[in-house]
């Protein structure tokens, strides 16, 4: 129980660090956005989830989802608590902190949504968890990966709220490699597990973004 809030106990550290340093308060709105993330995944996924039946990939995975950590969350902290990246600072155009924010909050809004709708079905890797069933359901009806959407709205904002050419983009560009090698294998492990199903649904739902409709 203690070890889930070291992560609080890091975001205070770096952020004294970042104030101690004069860092730009449009980067801290940052920090906000990744306790409300952890805070949001913690307390959805609080409970023990069923056993993982079935894993793919797993060291690839193991590969990628460390490196979009390191994107997401080491760089970003790095850069805000240290010199390290300065000199790639610049200063942001008229507008981008705010539609930093409100991309933060749309993705905060979009990740909240898929945790609930999902429940203990979710899974940082390729996995199928014992009971497995599709989620077709909320958020779900609409997008067949909303926490995917959830993320790149995440990782865009944070490309916005930390302006530093290096860090700030960071996280994209890494979720993005994940994206691309992830969502072929993800969806034919659900076709396989759930086969007609998942056809249709697939046909009927974008994979992430809804469609307009009346």
């Amino acid at each position: 129980m203690i070890g889930k809030f070291i992560p609080y106990t890091i975001l205070a550290v770096v952020t004294g660090a970042a104030l101690w340093r004069d860092a730009p308060y449009a980067t801290l709105s940052l920090v906000m956005l990744m306790m409300a993330w952890y805070t949001i995944r913690m307390m959805l996924t609080s409970d023990a989830p069923p056993d993982v039946r079935e894993e793919r990939d797993a060291k690839r995975e193991r590969l990628l989802t460390s490196a979009v950590g390191v994107g997401m969350i080491f760089v970003p902290l790095i850069t805000l608590g240290t010199p390290v990246f300065d000199s790639a600072a610049y200063s942001p155009l008229p507008g981008q902190v705010l539609l930093g924010g409100l991309t933060g909050l749309a993705g905060l809004y979009v990740f909240w949504r898929s945790h609930a709708d999902l429940g203990q079905l979710w899974s940082a890797h390729l996995e199928l968890r014992e009971g497995h069933t599709l989620v077709t359901s909320g958020i779900y009806s609409r997008m067949r990966h909303p926490m995917y959407t959830a993320i790149f709205l995440i990782v865009t904002a944070q490309a916005l709220l930390l302006t530093n050419w290096f860090a700030g983009p960071a996280g994209l560009v890494v979720f993005t490699l994940l994206y691309a090698l992830r969502i072929g294998p993800e969806e034919r492990m659900l076709a396989d597990q759930f086969g007609p199903e998942w056809e249709a649904y697939a046909r009927r739902t974008p994979r992430l973004l809804p469609r307009l409709r009346a």
